[in-house]
């Protein structure tokens, strides 16, 4: 299969975005990064945001998918499904180090731009469905508010993968996180 000038603009903004951030990254950045002219970078897109919109859409979301793999394994808990997920993002080395790019996307541009927090929210509202679905499906004790819990889940590891690069690390990460997993398996009956 060729390796399309669109696929290649959208991998491109996707890093420099996901390095930059979105305002950091300019489209003399795209067009050095894709090594193509700008008429076609424009024959694409008609703007940088419509770029970060589709990169959000086409290759963050299938990556959020990918990144809370909640595939269940015959007749596997919930509670374990979501431990696995949550224990092999430490086998990322370049989401510990930058962070998960979702959320640094939702930090600088839902506040400020109702396109980016719609397109945003959509895959958050996906992911805690997807994660609700797992818990639902487990051995936790009834008493336990799953919707909360899944809220709970995110934000943790949204923001055990939120610190500066200098001070992310695998280690860090599952430092951290061990925390939540012993939360989780807590919860048990």
């Amino acid at each position: 299969m060729k390796y399309s000038t669109r696929d290649k603009i959208l991998d491109a903004v996707y890093k420099l975005v996901y390095i930059n951030g979105c305002n950091g990254t300019s489209i003399d950045m795209i067009l050095k990064e894709c090594s193509i002219p700008k008429g076609s970078l424009y024959h694409y897109f008609k703007s940088k945001k419509e770029m970060v919109l589709t990169v959000v859409k086409e290759r963050i979301a299938p990556k959020m998918h990918e990144f809370y793999d909640l595939e269940k394994v015959k007749k596997e808990d919930g509670v374990d499904i979501m431990v696995r997920a949550i224990l092999k993002v430490s086998q990322k080395e370049e989401l510990v180090k930058f962070g998960c790019p979702l959320n640094r996307l939702n930090q600088e541009m839902s506040p400020v731009d109702d396109d980016f927090a719609k397109a945003i929210n959509f895959i958050y509202d996906r992911m805690k469905s997807d994660i609700l679905s797992a818990l639902k499906d487990s051995s936790i004790k009834a008493d336990v508010d799953l919707d909360s819990l899944a809220q709970f889940i995110i934000a943790t590891v949204w923001g055990s993968l939120s610190l500066s690069p200098r001070h992310s690390s695998i280690k860090r990460y599952l430092n951290t996180i061990n925390h939540l997993v012993s939360y989780l398996e807590s919860l048990k009956y």
